[in-house]
């Protein structure tokens, strides 16, 4: 099978290619007017500096960010719930907002008119896509922000999108070789899923030419095989609803660049003090977004940073890879679940004693398991299995198998989530 050749190309070769001088100056200049936008119209974003004893003053430069307190992902439920809707993080008044996504938590976010408030077309550049290209969208549409932040992005290059979102592989595979598809955005499993069915309908080679993924891990051996055996140039970019597109990989895969619109720091999970390139810790970023400014925003994933030179010309850091979470969040098939989800399923069930919810991997697809240990007043049953599934569908949004098992199975203090995918 021979790998299309899509050349990287710049989609913006003046920041893309700027000095680390150049390149500081800009996010200084960027910085300061969002921290004083922020300051008059995000009182939550006051209060925090207000309450570090920080003006704006104190944050006119990247090295000054080390002052503000770290603002976990984790905590915005509660931040949200005491100041509602959005926490006080949102610059924008109730006639300028035009979408509210939602995702798991619950977490709103704001989007006001801004074109592509989220910046994924330049990460879509890089990996390959191009005018003209017909893309399926493959992330969901409904709810969460993650199939809009590509589908903006592609908009903006001139590619045409078809909001497929994920499921109905039979559909996928017709609607791909019908309309000559080239182009594919989502997860890497639903992707290779997607294949796979083709092969098996013996509809013979889809169109498939370029992809963009996301929401997962990318296995190297998974990448191989999409490249190898089908054809597909694929790339991988790195962005959280919150924060939108921060990261993305170029043609010569070794690493993802920072986008010049965000300001990524490595950090110490615990202190929130930065660690030298080089060190895993936990993703800090600021981001370039005045109507929902996240200035200091702790993702809970972990990572590390490297500043040598990429053969494709861009002169930004790169983030190596994703190496697992800070906290118990995680994601199952492109979906955060958060143990509070699964406090709430269970909260629903007096029968259950003791409970810990499994992250599994079998060949490319994540599993997730509902272990529970019932109380003295429980009894297994098909019945009670059944109803602690369609909980867990309709609490964490994800499909997940319920298991019963013995009393004393699931050890005092485990985690609530317990990922143990391993990733090649």
């Amino acid at each position: 099978m021979v790998t299309v050749d899509r050349k990287s190309g710049y989609y913006d070769r003046a920041k893309e290619t700027m000095s680390a001088g150049a390149r500081r100056r800009y996010q200084e200049e960027w910085l300061r007017e969002l921290v004083r936008h922020a300051w008059e119209r995000a009182p939550g974003v006051r209060r925090r500096m207000e309450s570090a004893g920080l003006s704006l003053k104190d944050l006119s430069a990247a090295d000054g960010l080390i002052k503000l307190p770290v603002m976990k992902k984790s905590t915005l439920p509660d931040l949200q719930k005491a100041d509602p809707p959005f926490g006080g993080f949102s610059t924008l008044s109730r006639a300028e907002v035009r979408h509210v996504f939602v995702s798991p938590g619950p977490i709103y976010e704001p989007v006001g008119d801004e074109v592509s408030p989220w910046r994924a077309e330049v990460g879509l550049y890089a990996c390959g896509f191009r005018p003209g290209d017909v893309v399926v969208n493959t992330f969901l549409y409904h709810l969460t922000p993650a199939a809009h932040l590509l589908d903006r992005g592609l908009a903006v290059l001139g590619c045409a999108v078809v909001p497929t979102g994920p499921g109905n592989t039979d559909l996928q595979v017709n609607i791909i070789r019908d309309l000559g598809v080239n182009g594919y955005v989502g997860t890497p499993s639903f992707l290779m899923t997607i294949l796979k069915r083709a092969d098996k309908l013996g509809v013979g080679r889809l169109p498939l030419e370029v992809a963009q993924v996301a929401a997962e891990p990318l296995p190297e051996s998974l990448r191989r095989s999409f490249e190898e055996e089908y054809g597909i140039l694929t790339r991988q970019h790195y962005g959280t609803a919150d924060i939108g597109t921060v990261a993305y990989e170029c043609r010569e895969k070794a690493g993802m660049h920072i986008a010049e619109d965000a300001i990524f720091q490595i950090c110490d999970p615990e202190t929130g003090l930065t660690l030298p390139h080089g060190e895993i810790g936990e993703v800090v970023v600021t981001v370039n977004h005045r109507a929902y400014p996240m200035i200091r925003f702790g993702t809970g994933d972990l990572s590390l940073l490297t500043e040598s030179p990429c053969p494709c010309g861009r002169t930004a850091a790169r983030m190596l890879g994703w190496r697992g979470r800070a906290d118990e969040v995680t994601k199952v098939r492109g979906m955060f679940i958060h143990p509070r989800q699964a406090d709430e399923v269970v909260a629903r069930f007096r029968e259950v004693a003791r409970y810990q919810v499994v992250v599994t991997r079998t060949g490319h697809q994540d599993q997730m398991t509902f272990q529970v240990e019932l109380g003295e007043e429980g009894v297994a049953s098909p019945e009670l299995i059944g109803r602690l599934e369609s909980a867990i569908r309709e609490v964490m949004k994800v499909r997940g198998e319920a298991v019963i098992v013995p009393g004393g199975t699931i050890p005092e203090g485990a985690k609530k989530i317990a990922d143990q995918r391993k990733w090649d």
